[in-house]
């Protein structure tokens, strides 16, 4: 007999799941209220994703639509890979630990989401807005971000190995982020000066991974290089003036002869080279 040896509880649960009175359970008292708060715990949980379920695009685009301010879509912890949300608005989606293997986010809008411990290895971001999203410790192995827009984005100790952010506007915090072998040819990390009434906004790379990374034509212009490792890094004709290199590893990057601003980069002194002091 359906809810044999069922508490009250969870006999009110299994009939809002069933959508049924809960009087219609065998066994359960007609009489009984549900208990405190037990219909809007059972909504909620139906609301949510399960965990590691994949979602249809369909289903991706219904949740958003249904989204306002003051409750952005709750997409933590599900599983968008390999799907095509090229232009999608994510309306400040909590997408944390969602996964985003291969998903083709080309001139989406991310602004303000929350994208912390999401994998998103190979994910397509070309043209985004990224701006004031937050992905602290994401992964983003191998994702493409040319020509997207990092304004004000917190990516500390995110994974950009491989990464590729040609041309792309970064004004970031990415403290113990991890770049190793990027492509950062082009992209903009310089401050900007247009933010001067509310402090100026520059990228924070300290302590940030950069082995082998491709800085070519890179605009650093004061950039926060502390610590950072640039070990095997590409910085021809890259722009340093003003970059703060207190304690940057420097050894063995190529096109040292063509930095720019070098001479006028903060605490040069500092930095480890294993051969000579860096000179322009």
């Amino acid at each position: 007999m359906v809810g044999t040896g069922m508490t009250t509880h969870e006999r009110w649960l299994l009939a809002a799941v069933l959508g049924v009175g809960a009087g219609a359970l065998a066994g359960m008292d007609r009489a009984a209220p549900p208990p405190h708060g037990a219909l809007e715990r059972v909504a909620a949980a139906l609301s949510r994703d399960t965990t590691g379920r994949a979602l249809t695009r369909d289903e991706v685009l219904d949740r958003l639509a249904r989204a306002t301010e003051r409750t952005p879509a709750d997409l933590t912890s599900a599983d968008l890979s390999g799907l095509d949300l090229s232009g999608v608005d994510f309306k400040q989606a909590n997408l944390t630990g969602a996964r985003l293997v291969r998903t083709k986010l080309s001139g989406a809008k991310l602004f303000g989401t929350t994208l912390s411990h999401a994998i998103a290895r190979e994910a397509d971001f070309s043209h985004a807005t990224l701006d004031v999203a937050v992905a602290r410790q994401a992964d983003f192995t191998r994702a493409v971000f040319r020509d997207a827009s990092l304004y004000a984005t917190i990516l500390i100790g995110a994974d950009l190995t491989e990464a590729d952010l040609t041309n792309a506007r970064v004004i970031a915090a990415l403290d113990d982020a991890k770049l190793v072998r990027a492509k950062l040819v082009g992209a903009n990390f310089g401050a900007d000066p247009g933010n001067q009434p509310m402090g100026l906004m520059f990228t924070n790379l300290t302590d940030a991974d950069l082995t082998g990374a491709d800085l070519t034509r890179a605009n650093l212009r004061k950039v926060a290089l502390v610590r950072a490792n640039l070990t095997n890094a590409d910085l021809t004709r890259a722009d340093l003036t003003g970059a703060n290199l207190a304690g940057a590893i420097l050894r063995s990057i190529r096109g040292r002869g063509t930095i720019i601003g070098l001479n006028k980069a903060k605490n040069v002194d500092q930095a480890v080279t294993g051969d000579s002091t860096p000179r322009q």
